[in-house]
């Protein structure tokens, strides 16, 4: 008897486990699944322009229109809280990520599409692990960068910094002739 029990009690320990892993993974899809028509947005981006109000505000009556440099592409983000100042010397703030400097340069400007954290953003970090179609968006806090996680987002560049334009004339390059001291040195290193 004593061992039937002890089978039994494990069979609906297993059982008990399994619903509550199927019912955690059914709970998740179900939120990620929020309706997409919410109109007001969760976080304040620096520089953010809601995007009905963006496309309507430089067009005339009837007519949208875009300063989209190239079509949205996906990217995958994640999300870093990290103080001090970025690669391009300013302090972090909201509306700043960190990106491939070969595909996204420093002072670029981009449109990220990634739920609550929708907004217009400025390049103006990189980091080690940021290597092709990556972003990171920089949150004030650590909590919100766990909230964020990593996914997919659709990335549309806005605009890109202008280039340098290259003086006609080469540079001189000075010689230093040698002096006493490094041509003595010299000798004695052949002896």
């Amino acid at each position: 008897m004593k061992k039937i029990s002890t089978i039994l009690g494990s069979t609906l320990g297993v059982l008990l486990i399994f619903s509550v892993i199927s019912y955690a993974k059914n709970f998740i899809q179900n939120q990620d699944q929020k309706p997409a028509a919410k109109t007001e947005q969760a976080l304040d981006v620096a520089g953010q322009i809601p995007e009905a109000d963006a496309a309507n505000e430089a067009a005339t009556p009837g007519e949208t229109t875009t300063n989209a440099v190239a079509e949205a592409q996906s990217y995958s983000a994640t999300a870093y809280s990290l103080r001090g100042r970025t690669a391009s010397g300013q302090y972090v703030t909201r509306g700043v990520i960190a990106a491939d400097p070969r595909l996204l340069p420093i002072g670029t400007r981009v449109h990220v599409q990634a739920g609550p954290w929708s907004g217009e953003y400025l390049v103006a970090d990189t980091g080690g692990a940021i290597r092709g179609r990556k972003i990171d968006i920089w949150t004030p806090s650590t909590r919100e960068a766990m909230q964020f996680g990593r996914r997919t987002v659709k990335l549309t560049i806005l605009s890109r910094p202008e280039r340098r334009q290259k003086s006609g004339t080469p540079r001189q390059r000075s010689v230093i002739p040698p002096t006493a001291t490094t041509t003595e040195a010299a000798a004695k290193q052949q002896k």
